[in-house]
């Protein structure tokens, strides 16, 4: 996205200019990444609820043995869910203030609300300064915290979920290039957002949503690899052996093909968009992801979500949606 002034957040979703046609790859891509070691499960605590007992009447023992042979009979019917599906959308919503922002945030921002529902995953960046009209009308129960202060705008990465999100850390890169020039992306501090999703007991994916450095600058282009070298590091770190979700504003156009490559390789990641043949593969939102020891995770379609826009027909951000579509089982 390209500002019109202060902080710069990259180039257009999609390097054609106009508005672009919706684009469907439906051919199935299964993630071919080999698995990776079991990784252990942190943070688990234990919960105990004692019944209240009528101190005047001792509790009827064959009323409880019912009780428990219906729940017995209750679990038997209802297996654990081992497969399923879910919708997947990457948004840059240009949430820079009203006036810095190369788009119209005051206004699109409410629009953009709503369309977010049909979608069981929505992961935006540029989330700033609009982050209340953002979400006020998106039903999802599951979000990440909202980074922000009275001296910056936080980094502008959040999550949506329908479904089960546990705890989230904001990770600031650790290099960024531009106070007055070069898009000025040191005048926020970027990053990226890590969360877990659970689709079923034991069935959980890694979620990062990131949005890198912008600009085509030497400086800008040593920053973003210096921020895939970070990225690729903490997801050795935190995310061996599970499936794992990376969305967001990349910033990287053809030129960074190698930094591109350097992610996928380094974590065993899959572009969803190139493994679908899509037609736009150096579009700078991307979605990539990688099965785990614990689930699969496999891409089934691609488009360029074109709902997003107002009734005349406009964009409502200056980056375009791209959506995913994935099946996921246990193995």
């Amino acid at each position: 996205m390209q500002l019109a002034v202060g902080v710069g957040c990259g180039g257009t979703g999609s390097e054609a200019g106009g508005t672009a046609p919706t684009f469907d790859a439906s051919e199935e891509a299964a993630d071919s990444s080999p698995p990776l070691p079991e990784a252990g499960v942190d943070g688990d605590v234990d919960v105990v609820s004692e019944p209240l007992v009528d101190s005047a009447k001792e509790p009827d023992a064959e009323a409880g043995a019912d009780l428990d042979a219906a729940a017995e009979a209750e679990a038997e019917a209802s297996p654990p869910k081992t497969s399923g599906a879910f919708a997947a959308l990457t948004y840059n919503v240009a949430g820079l203030p009203q006036g810095i922002s190369s788009s119209d945030p005051a206004k699109n921002t409410p629009l953009i609300s709503p369309k977010l529902n049909p979608f069981d995953l929505v992961m935006v960046q540029e989330d700033f300064a609009y982050h209340a009209q953002l979400v006020s009308q998106a039903t999802h129960p599951y979000k990440t915290t909202h980074k922000s202060g009275s001296i910056n705008l936080g980094d502008g990465v959040s999550i949506l979920s329908r479904i089960e999100l546990g705890p989230d850390i904001h990770v600031p890169w650790k290099a960024c290039n531009g106070y007055v020039d070069d898009s000025n992306d040191c005048l926020t501090p970027k990053g990226f957002v890590v969360t877990t999703m659970t689709l079923a007991a034991g069935a959980v994916v890694d979620l990062y949503d990131l949005h890198a450095d912008a600009g085509g600058s030497n400086g800008d282009m040593s920053a973003r690899s210096k921020q895939m070298d970070q990225l690729v590091a903490y997801i050795a770190d935190h995310s061996a052996g599970k499936a794992v979700i990376v969305a967001g504003d990349t910033n990287m156009h053809d030129e960074d093909e190698d930094q591109l490559v350097k992610l996928m390789t380094g974590a065993g990641l899959t572009d969803a968009c190139r493994a679908l043949s899509c037609p736009e593969p150096y579009r700078i939102d991307r979605v990539l992801y990688r099965g785990g020891t614990a689930v699969t995770l496999t891409a089934t379609q691609w488009r360029v979500d074109m709902t997003f826009v107002d009734g005349e027909g406009n964009q409502l951000s200056d980056h375009e949606p791209v959506a995913v579509d994935f099946t996921w089982a246990v193995p």
